[in-house]
């Protein structure tokens, strides 16, 4: 295990990302921007926790890629492989105009909020 504390850093932002988004989906805040702040909560939990198992910080904004990395070093998570793949898909998509602009359904944003959940809690389950 690594000893840097620079992983609460990480950890911290990607729980600021998760609550962000909350917060926009309980405002009309937009679903896109919604799902965008999911995937950069998944991100962030993934680098926090490779960095506090590895010492090592990830470089990189794919959801895959680091799920990979995850699941090398012992990650609990290979069952949310898929979900990474499936998350992954906001991060550009979300953030820039487009001809062929596809929205984000209310089905998909909540698939989003899901997945960010269920990551957060399968890397640092919440201290009872």
């Amino acid at each position: 295990m690594g000893d840097s504390l620079k992983f609460q850093d990480w950890l911290n932002r990607a729980r600021s990302d998760l609550r962000g988004a909350e917060i926009l989906h309980q405002y009309d805040g937009g679903n896109d921007l919604v799902s965008f702040h999911c995937q950069q909560s998944v991100e962030k939990t993934l680098k926090a926790w490779i960095l506090k198992e590895t010492n090592e910080l990830q470089e990189g904004h794919s959801l895959v890629y680091l799920c990979k990395r995850a699941i090398e070093a012992g990650a609990p998570i290979k069952d949310q492989f898929r979900d990474c793949g499936y998350l992954n898909q906001f991060y550009i998509e979300t953030r820039y105009p487009s001809d062929n602009y596809i929205p984000v359904s209310e089905e998909e944003v909540q698939d989003c909020l899901d997945i960010a959940h269920h990551m957060m809690d399968a890397l640092f389950p919440p201290k009872e």
